[in-house]
């Protein structure tokens, strides 16, 4: 029998590892996304009411169920208006115009060589 080479078993081992990855994965997001539901069913579940009404309701008027989910007003984000304002300068500094040096050209000094 031949032993394997070091690359096949490189490539074999990195695509094992890379398929349960992708299993492992599958399988927690499916068993996160149901434990979450159960949560969500259970938490809207209520028991029905006892009380019971002697007198009829109006025709006229829509009676409310009794097993309806109650209306929340819709909450609405308002940005709170703030209006900057600058804050004051303790002290003024004076403006100071910028004055370019003056100087004077010197010529180039030319040397010979001998």
């Amino acid at each position: 029998m031949t032993t394997p080479r070091p690359r096949a078993v490189f490539i074999g081992s990195l695509s094992l590892f890379v398929v349960l990855f992708v299993v492992l994965t599958f399988e927690l997001s499916a068993s996160a996304s149901s434990s979450a539901g159960k949560t969500q069913k259970t938490a809207k579940a209520r028991p029905a009411p006892t009380e019971t009404r002697t007198d009829p309701a109006p025709e006229t008027e829509e009676a409310p169920s009794e097993y309806a989910e109650p209306e929340e007003p819709a909450a609405e984000y308002v940005e709170p208006e703030t209006e900057y304002v600058e804050p004051e300068p303790e002290y003024e500094e004076p403006e100071v115009e910028y004055v370019e040096p003056e100087y004077e050209e010197v010529p180039p000094v030319v040397t010979t060589s001998s």
